[in-house]
C-alpha cells in the first residue's frame, strides 16, 4: 500500500572508538545511552540489548524503518564514544514466545 511503513530487523553490533573520553565523561554518555534504551524498550522497538562480554560496547537487536537514525541518535555515537555494524535480517524462525515482537 502507498505510505505503508515496513519495519525491518537488525543485530547491531557495537564498537568503542579507540580514544575514549575520561571516566566520569564516559559515565555520563552511558547513563544518556541506557534511557535512549529503555524508551526503546519501552515503545517495543528493541527486543534485547547488552554489553560485549570481553571489549566495551554491545549487542541490540532492534526493528525500526530507519536503522541510521536510531543509530545516529544514540547518545553513545553522538559523543563519538561508539560506532555500530549494522546486520539487517529477515526473520526465519523463532520461539513461540517472540512471535508477537516480530508480527507487531
Amino acid at each position: 500500500m502507498k505510505g505503508e511503513k515496513t519495519m525491518k530487523y537488525y543485530v547491531l553490533e557495537g564498537t568503542f572508538v579507540k580514544n575514549l573520553p575520561d571516566k566520569s565523561e564516559l559515565q555520563k554518555a552511558i547513563d544518556e545511552h541506557l534511557e535512549y534504551l529503555k524508551k526503546g524498550f519501552n515503545d517495543g522497538s528493541i527486543l534485547v540489548s547488552g554489553p560485549k562480554i570481553e571489549t566495551g560496547g554491545g549487542i541490540i537487536v532492534v526493528k525500526c524503518e530507519d536503522i541510521n537514525k536510531f543509530c545516529s541518535d544514540d547518545p553513545l555515537v553522538k559523543a563519538g564514544i561508539q560506532e555500530y555494524r549494522i546486520s539487517e535480517f529477515k526473520l526465519h524462525d523463532c520461539q513461540s514466545y517472540l512471535k508477537d515482537w516480530f508480527e507487531q
